[in-house]
C-alpha cells in the first residue's frame, strides 16, 4: 500500500500542498508550527475519519476558508475528501463514487506513532484500552461494530442505574446484552494479545540490544475458562446491588487493564523511560507485521515528532528494523536540510521541507 500523491487545499495551514511521495522513507522537515503535523494528520483523519487535534471537523479546515479539499493516489486508486464548514459535511469520493468512511478505511489503512503513545504504557487504564480496541479493530472490522454495541448498551445500562426507580426487567435485559457482546469483546482482546505476545520479546531484543523477556498480560475479572458469556453474566448478577448502590455499572470489559512486563516486572513501575520507548518500538514492529499477515500488505506508517522522545539510536535501530518497502512518514524539527542527522538524510527517500505551510522538496 503505498500513497503516489497527496493533493491539499486549506488543511489547516497547509494552504496548498501537491506532492509525489516515494514508496519508502519520506522525512517532513520544519520548525515547530510549520506544518508538519498538519500533513500526516490530513492522511490520518482521511484513513480513521477523526482529527488528532480537536474533535470538530471544522477545525481541520484553514481558519478564514468555508471548505477544505484532501486528495490521495493510493495504489492506482483516487480518492477525494471534501470538507465543507459551513453546512458541516464531508463527501466521499473512490474513483469519482461516492463512498462512507468505513469503506474508505477499510481501503486506507494507517499506522500512527507520536510522543502521545508513551500513554499506553504510562497512562491511564482507559488510554490501554482505547489503543487496544483501535488496534483490534483496524485489524477485524466486526470488532468496531461489537463495541459500538457494548457502548450503546452500556450508556443506557447507566442512565437506568442513575434513575430513581430502575426497572430491574430492564437491567436484566442490558445485561443479558452486555454479557453476549462483552464476552465477544474479551475473547478477542485475549486473541489479539496472544498473537502480538508470540513476536514482542524478539522485537525488544532487537531495539534494545538485550535479552529481556517482554510480555503484554489482559487484566480482566473473568476467568481463564472457555464460556466467558456465562463467566461474565454471573459477575454481572453478583455485582447487581452495589450498582444499584452506587448507581454506576462495575463489571465488563469497560474495567479491564493492559499491563506490560519486562522481566516479570511492571513496566509502568519499575520500568525506565528507555525501557518504556523501547517496549513502545516493539510493539509497533509487532503491529506492522500483524497488519501484514492480515492483509499480505503493510499499512502506511506515519512517526510524527518521534525524535522528541526516542533517543537517536533507537530510531535508527527501529528504522532499519522496519520493511524496506514499508511506506514511512517521518516528522523532524530541523528547519534545514543540512541540521538533519546524517543517518537519517542518508536513509530518506524522500526529504521535504516546509515553512509556514509551504512545502519544498529538498531530495
Amino acid at each position: 500500500m503505498k500513497l503516489d500523491r497527496i493533493v491539499l487545499r486549506h488543511v489547516r495551514n497547509l494552504v496548498s500542498i501537491d506532492l509525489a511521495p516515494d514508496g519508502g522513507l519520506n522525512i517532513i522537515a520544519g520548525p515547530n508550527a510549520a506544518g508538519k503535523s498538519n500533513l500526516c494528520e490530513a492522511i490520518y483523519y482521511a484513513a480513521k475519519g477523526w482529527p488528532l487535534k480537536g474533535e470538530r471537523q471544522r477545525d481541520l479546515i484553514s481558519w478564514d476558508q468555508s471548505e477544505a479539499l484532501l486528495e490521495f493516489s493510493l495504489s492506482g486508486d483516487h480518492i477525494r475528501l471534501h470538507l465543507n464548514g459551513s453546512a458541516r459535511a464531508k463527501t466521499i469520493e473512490l474513483n469519482h463514487e461516492k463512498k462512507s468512511q468505513s469503506e474508505l478505511s477499510a481501503l486506507l489503512r494507517v499506522l500512527l506513532f507520536t510522543p502521545d503513545e508513551l500513554q499506553v504504557i504510562k497512562g491511564s487504564p482507559e488510554q490501554r484500552r482505547r489503543f487496544l480496541d483501535r488496534s483490534i479493530a483496524d485489524l477485524h472490522r466486526t470488532y468496531k461494530h461489537t463495541l459500538l454495541e457494548y457502548e450503546q448498551i452500556l450508556r443506557r445500562k447507566s442512565a437506568l442505574l442513575r434513575s430513581e426507580r430502575p426497572n430491574m426487567d430492564l437491567l436484566d435485559v442490558y445485561d443479558e446484552e452486555l454479557s453476549e457482546r462483552g464476552a465477544r469483546l474479551v475473547a478477542q482482546r485475549r486473541s489479539y494479545l496472544h498473537k502480538i505476545n508470540e513476536k514482542l520479546s524478539q522485537h525488544y531484543q532487537q531495539i534494545s540490544d538485550q535479552t529481556s523477556q517482554l510480555r503484554a498480560h489482559y487484566e480482566t475479572a473473568l476467568s481463564q475458562n472457555d464460556d466467558l458469556q456465562r463467566d461474565l453474566a454471573q459477575l454481572l448478577a453478583k455485582a447487581r446491588r452495589a450498582e444499584l448502590r452506587r448507581r454506576q455499572a462495575l463489571v465488563g470489559p469497560q474495567r479491564d487493564d493492559l499491563r506490560f512486563d519486562l522481566n516479570e516486572h511492571d513496566v509502568k513501575r519499575f520500568g525506565s523511560q528507555g525501557e518504556q520507548k523501547s517496549v513502545l518500538c516493539a510493539l509497533l514492529l509487532t503491529q506492522v507485521e500483524l497488519h501484514y499477515e492480515r492483509f499480505h500488505d503493510y499499512p502506511i506508517l506515519i512517526l510524527d515528532d518521534v525524535l522528541s522522545e526516542l533517543d537517536r539510536a533507537r530510531t535508527q535501530r527501529l528504522l532499519q528494523l522496519l520493511p524496506k518497502n514499508l511506506q514511512i512518514f517521518l516528522t523532524h524539527t530541523a528547519s534545514t536540510d543540512e541540521e538533519m542527522p546524517s543517518e537519517l538524510r542518508r536513509g530518506a527517500r524522500r526529504l521535504y521541507l516546509i515553512t509556514a505551510g509551504q512545502i519544498t522538496e529538498k531530495l
